[in-house]
């Protein structure tokens, strides 16, 4: 048992939101005050994901001490806990006693005993209205009083979808190589081909749509993106040498362009727009959840940014979320919504962890 509480004293939890690392003593404090529940989110570096703090075995017995304690409490507020039952015990044998003197008391003490409860008759209306009003006034109290204890709880926090960043993870800046950043962009290529495709052909009138067709597949428009297609691509993002006034100018007039010729995305300029899109973010998990109630936890997802500043891919790294409609909606977001500042440079992947929360 002494090996056991060594190792907990070891550990440091992290709850949502929150950078800082807390002790297992930290916890349990935070347990018995009752700012953490059973379907509070941990994480512990042993631990592959987000866990609710009633599973986490590190806790189990503080829990189990905890709903003595509240079961303790409960009884006394019922007033069925033994230190009050023999209370009562010792009132009721009192008043036995009072009954017994009163029986042999001497005749003037029952005439005054008849007086008072005539007085008693005249105020009883008086004190049976203000008792009523003050019972009414204290039951509304205390359900408002339960009420909020709840909201504070877990309803306020749990009530409809939240959406966090893992501050724990952070949002990352990821560095990849020029043969990884050359597949990335050979597949958005071929993305804004396919798209562009398609416009066409739904843009044009029903008698050409057949030949558009015939035409786009004899070229092989979708099977390959030959080099020179990337360079030209590629460069259509980077400042000419000889063209440097003309991009100045344009950058001047536009607000969205990064500053100082950066050639990618500082962590400043993408964190501001991740608060600004925030939204339509909730609006997905809110409408996922229309459909899957038992739907959260972390759900990460890497964007590449090209130059102008869109999303031309999103990819969802979290197997569980893959299929789903909370991956769909994310992604039509993000990639028809977000606009990042525009950067003198081909390409910046940036990884998201969102935390999923609800009831």
């Amino acid at each position: 048992m002494l090996f056991e509480d060594n190792v907990m004293e070891d550990k440091t939890y992290f709850l949502p939101n929150d950078q800082r690392e807390y002790s297992h003593e930290e916890i349990t404090a935070l347990i018995f005050a009752g700012k953490l529940v059973k379907r509070s989110l941990i994480w512990e570096k042993s631990l592959p994901d987000w866990i609710y703090l009633g599973d986490f075995e590190d806790f189990a017995e503080i829990f189990k001490e905890y709903d003595r304690e509240a079961e303790e409490k409960f009884k006394r507020a019922e007033g069925t806990d033994e230190e009050t039952l023999q209370k009562r015990e010792m009132k009721k044998m009192f008043e036995n006693v009072s009954e017994e003197k009163i029986k042999t008391t001497t005749d003037w003490r029952y005439i005054f005993k008849w007086v008072a409860l005539g007085i008693l008759i005249l105020i009883i209306p008086t004190v049976y209205y203000s008792i009523t009003n003050l019972v009414k006034t204290s039951s509304i109290f205390e359900l408002e009083e339960e009420e909020t204890e709840k909201l504070n709880l877990r309803d306020l926090k749990y009530r409809s979808g939240l959406i966090k960043i893992d501050e724990v993870k952070g949002v990352a800046i990821q560095k990849i190589d020029k043969k990884e950043e050359d597949k990335i962009l050979e597949e958005i290529i071929l993305q804004m081909r396919k798209e562009d495709a398609a416009k066409e052909i739904k843009e044009t009138k029903k008698e050409k749509k057949e030949q558009i067709a015939e035409k786009t597949a004899s070229a092989s428009l979708f099977d390959k993106v030959s080099d020179e297609e990337l360079s030209a691509f590629r460069k259509s993002f980077l400042k000419k040498a000889d063209s440097a006034s003309t991009v100045k100018s344009a950058a001047a007039k536009d607000s969205s362009f990064a500053k100082g010729g950066q050639t990618e995305l500082t962590s400043k300029q993408i964190n501001t727009t991740i608060k600004k899109n925030y939204s339509t973010i909730r609006h997905c998990y809110e409408r996922a959840l229309k459909t899957d109630v038992g739907i959260r936890g972390r759900m990460e997802v890497t964007l590449h940014i090209i130059g102008n500043g869109k999303v031309a891919k999103v990819v969802n790294n979290t197997p569980r979320f893959k299929g789903t409609e909370m991956e769909r909606c994310v992604n039509e977001m993000i990639t028809g919504k977000w606009q990042f500042p525009r950067f003198e440079g081909t390409l910046t992947t940036v990884t998201i962890p969102f935390v999923l929360s609800a009831q």
